[in-house]
């Protein structure tokens, strides 16, 4: 395997430290861990959202998926701390925090070993797709409208273990993430969170 050069990347210690002087009052929430199945590989999946302060209309959303078992005696039997660290650290990363030519932090970098390149296939039908859909017309929910969501959702204290129910039970539908609601069906959940 080929050294990586690191001199680039920024742990995520160091990331959340640059974040809290910046913005002191920094808020972070992170889902409870789920696992996911693809090509018969187990993976831990984690979200975390920072808002920069407590009026964020816009916070910062990031994912992670994180192999079980781990690939590396750093990650084996740690799989989600290191999906957790790492979904903060790319968080902080679209934030401007501790980013020099990559997102990625030390961290990630580290416990990746090389692997052959992964064949993107949907989970489910009703989730966007990573790469768009050329067949597709439907106009999904756009970046501003999932912020808003969020924000007035943390305004009215509904948790991101909560916000779904609410949304499926609003919309008459069993979605399983605010990517997969329409611009149309958001407008329709954020007139229904601002009331």
């Amino acid at each position: 395997m080929s050294a990586f050069n690191l001199g680039d990347y920024v742990d995520v210690p160091t990331r959340l430290a640059e974040a809290l002087k910046r913005w002191p009052n920094l808020r972070i929430q992170e889902t409870k861990p789920i696992i996911v199945v693809v090509d018969n590989q187990q993976y831990v999946e984690i979200s975390c959202t920072v808002w920069r302060d407590e009026t964020d209309l816009l916070p910062m959303i990031a994912y992670c998926w994180e192999p079980i078992p781990g690939r590396t005696p750093y990650t084996k039997g740690s799989e989600m701390m290191n999906a957790s660290t790492s979904c903060l650290g790319r968080a902080l990363g679209f934030l401007g925090m501790g980013i020099g030519k990559s997102i990625a932090s030390r961290n990630e970098v580290q416990a990746r070993q090389p692997s052959p390149i992964a064949v993107v296939v949907p989970l489910r039908d009703d989730l966007e797709q990573p790469f768009g859909d050329t067949t597709d017309t439907k106009q999904y929910v756009s970046p501003k409208q999932r912020g808003m969501i969020r924000a007035l959702a943390f305004e009215k204290k509904i948790g991101t273990a909560e916000l779904m129910p609410y949304i499926n039970k609003l919309l008459k539908n069993e979605y399983s993430s605010i990517e997969a609601l329409s611009k149309q069906e958001a407008s329709q959940v954020i007139e229904s969170l601002q009331n």
